[in-house]
């Protein structure tokens, strides 16, 4: 037998509510403990999660977002990589790339921190008149580099490329 079929076992037949509301009954009766656990449970993990400390220290409750810009014109045929430290410890949630319209798929584009690219994983983006927000949990340590790579492969034209960093500090 299963546990809710032990549980309807050992209740006498005089405490029983008469029919039609026995089931009912009997299964809330079953339930409602279970919920009652469930709920307990669900309240000390919330506890714990709000004191666990992150890499980089602090309590979860003490995070604080910061974007860091990269602009730059970059003229025909020209490459540049820009670098900026991370102001703080904490996880880079998202980053922005704006590729106006006429670069064609001609500006490529990598992220990264340290000595490791995470956008795009290898590779280079290279796209035309959009501006994608891409998501990430990439953790970075304080005063990290965090750099932008950017190469105009157009001959003709220069393309004004803003890349956004969205970092999550701890």
């Amino acid at each position: 037998m299963g546990e809710y079929e032990d549980f309807v076992s050992e209740i006498s037949r005089l405490q029983r509510v008469p029919e039609p509301f026995t089931g009912t009954d009997n299964r809330l009766d079953f339930i409602g403990p279970k919920i009652v656990d469930a709920l307990e449970r669900v309240v000390k993990i919330e506890n714990t999660l709000a004191k666990l400390e992150f890499p980089g220290g602090g309590p979860m409750a003490e995070m604080t977002r910061e974007q860091i810009p990269f602009s730059y014109d970059l003229a025909a045929l020209q490459g540049v990589t820009l670098n900026e430290e991370a102001p703080l410890p904490g996880y880079i949630k998202q980053i922005t790339l704006h590729y106006p319209d006429g670069c064609d798929a001609l500006v490529d584009i990598r992220v990264g921190h340290g000595t490791k690219q995470f956008c795009p994983d290898e590779g280079f983006l290279s796209l035309n008149d959009v501006t994608p927000d891409y998501p990430f949990n990439e953790f970075v340590e304080d005063r990290e580099e965090i750099w932008v790579e950017m190469n105009n492969h157009d001959g003709l034209n220069a393309h004004n490329i803003t890349v956004t960093v969205i970092l999550e500090g701890i």
